[in-house]
């Protein structure tokens, strides 16, 4: 198998920042993707300089559609199955806690009918997931300097075989750059 290995650099407001995308494809070219494993996907990585975050997405699976005009982040959807990823940030000029993000954001992806199935909260970020209607969605959000730096990945019930590995991999190549 090929690996791809593209550098490029970002600038913004007099600081660098080295990006290292890596768009590797293992594994079986010819496996279905719905049998296909989180690493057996086509992974490049958007980085935010805005709001200093990065994460990385499967771009045989996800199409970037350009970050947004205030430079808060970008979607990704798929053209197959209705699967959309959000990444974006957001100042907390609210000066709301991680808790009331938290509940915010459960009452908006579950709705009024859906369920929380998982939740976990740290420090400086938490994570929730769940269901509504046929709508399995999967949220994490990072607190750093003043900011929240957040990802939602939606996907039909019926597409979970492909999307729930590809979860995993979402939240752990989600990074605050802010040291």
């Amino acid at each position: 198998m090929r690996k791809a290995r593209v550098i490029g650099y970002v600038l913004a407001a007099g600081c660098a920042i080295g990006l290292m995308t890596v768009a590797a494809t293992t594994g079986s070219m010819g496996a279905a993707p719905s049998q296909r494993t989180a690493d057996q996907h086509g992974w490049m990585t958007y980085v935010n300089v805005r709001f200093q975050y990065s994460i990385c997405y499967p771009a045989d699976l996800l199409v970037s559609q350009g970050e947004a005009a205030n430079s808060d982040g970008q979607r990704f959807l798929s053209s197959q199955d209705g699967a959309e990823l959000a990444a974006y940030g957001s100042n907390n000029a609210l000066d709301e806690t991680l808790r009331q993000r938290q509940s915010d954001m459960q009452s908006r992806l579950a709705g009024a009918s859906g369920k929380v199935t998982y939740r976990a909260q740290k420090a400086n970020w938490f994570v929730v997931s769940g269901q509504s209607g046929e709508t399995i969605f999967y949220a994490k959000t990072i607190y750093s300097h003043g900011q929240f730096k957040s990802f939602e990945l939606t996907y039909d019930r019926s597409a979970a075989a492909l999307y729930d590995p590809v979860v995993a991999r979402l939240a752990a190549c989600f990074t605050d750059l802010v040291r």
